[in-house]
């Protein structure tokens, strides 16, 4: 069959001519948008506007850089090394070795150095639930610390507990909980099994038992507890043994409690994790239920895992009093053994900035980068106004506007 003409084309076009009604389909529309003949902006570095832009950088970054270290100068706080105390102290108050004391205040009070704390071993007696109706004495040892403060601090006064060389970004411990366990379901074994709460999901005597709350994280918890701190004395005054009241409540963010719930397990069903044992010795009873997560807020902070191996997580904090300059005592339950992973722990007490506790990296980092672009705005006002560099868009300097180089003659 022989090829047909398209339509429109003329009598003497070939078969494939486009034809005139083709050309008004095909052809875009002759507006500025569809031409590209729109209006644009090119950005040109000129010598001025480079350094505009980099005393504008620099500028910036100086500023809030000297505004972020002013802040962290602002904050009052003293850290105690105990994680020897058990090993070091005695049955009488001794000197803290200064080493194991980091203080930052803005003034001294020869009276109340904050280098020279003192601590002290003792057993005491607690009373702890049984799980069978009735309490028993059980102990526990103690590691008090006296410790000075040298100034008056302004609320909020927090205290934080402090761990050295813990890895919780570690890839199966980050993993090892099960969430719908923690939100309160009674998550059966096959579940658990399947989850990766292993090797903390079962009774490991075989009785199917099911570990609440399973899994590594959980397992770990820091056990150690604190006192409010007890004001000893104060300088010219008789009053002593009163102690700092400090709150527990609203320790954590405020959305982790919508992470977890009370359990709706049967007691007989589960087991405490095994390093949970001095809190519950005898496993969980109505006398000594397992704790309510949803309102546990020591434990949701020890879930919100930590990025570092060196971390300082929110134990309580006053909100509202001052504390006075004196010494104070701290009274800590030793149960959490950091030297099993050649670590080390501490407590914190300091004073709340905009910018949270003392933190002088972030200002540096941020002099840092005003400092370079302060030392190349420097540099481009030199070559570009001093130095007389060569003409901006001076065409004699392109390639084609230079004289050809002399052509070497060959001989034979």
């Amino acid at each position: 069959m022989a090829p047909r003409r398209r339509r429109g084309a003329g009598p003497d076009a070939g078969d494939d001519a486009p034809s005139e009604a083709d050309a008004p389909k095909n052809r875009p529309p002759n507006t500025a948008f569809r031409q590209q003949r729109m209006r644009a902006w090119q950005c040109v570095l000129t010598p001025k506007l480079i350094v505009t832009i980099f005393s504008i950088l620099a500028a910036i970054y100086l500023g809030f850089g000297a505004y972020l270290t002013y802040l962290a100068h602002t904050v009052r706080d003293i850290r105690i090394d105990y994680t020897d105390c058990m090993k070091d102290a005695t049955d009488r108050f001794a000197p803290v070795p200064e080493n194991r004391i980091t203080a930052h205040f803005s003034k001294t009070d020869s009276n109340f150095d904050p280098y020279k704390a003192e601590w002290q071993k003792e057993e005491r007696q607690v009373q702890i639930g049984n799980g069978k109706g009735k309490t028993e004495t059980a102990k526990r040892q103690y590691c008090l610390v006296r410790f000075n403060i040298p100034e008056d601090l302004k609320p909020t006064i927090s205290f934080f507990y402090n761990l050295e060389n813990f890895y919780q970004n570690h890839r199966r411990y980050v993993n090892s909980f099960n969430a719908k366990q923690l939100l309160g379901d009674a998550v059966d074994g096959r579940t658990i099994n399947d989850s990766t709460c292993d090797p903390i999901a079962h009774d490991p005597e075989g009785t199917g038992k099911i570990v609440y709350p399973c899994g590594l994280v959980a397992n770990s918890i820091f056990n150690d507890t604190f006192s409010a701190p007890v004001l000893l004395s104060v300088s010219g005054s008789s009053e002593s043994n009163k102690t700092y009241e400090m709150s527990q409540k609203d320790i954590a963010w405020p959305g982790m409690k919508d992470l977890y719930g009370p359990t709706k397990y049967n007691y007989d069903r589960i087991i405490p994790p095994p390093n949970w044992e001095k809190r519950y010795p005898d496993g969980y009873s109505d006398d000594n239920p397992p704790p309510d997560l949803k309102t546990d807020e020591h434990f949701q902070n020890w879930m919100q895992l930590a990025a570092a191996p060196n971390f300082y997580k929110l134990y309580q904090k006053n909100t509202e009093l001052a504390m006075e300059t004196g010494q104070y005592q701290v009274d800590i339950e030793f149960n959490f053994d950091s030297t099993v992973y050649n670590g080390r722990k501490a407590f914190v007490l300091t004073t709340i900035s905009t910018m949270g506790s003392r933190n002088i990296w972030p200002g540096i980092i941020f002099l840092i980068v005003g400092g370079i672009c302060l030392v190349l705005d420097i540099y481009f006002i030199l070559s570009f106004f001093l130095w007389k560099p060569r003409k901006l868009g001076d065409p004699s300097y392109l390639s084609w506007n230079q004289p050809t180089a002399p052509q070497g003659t060959s001989t034979s």
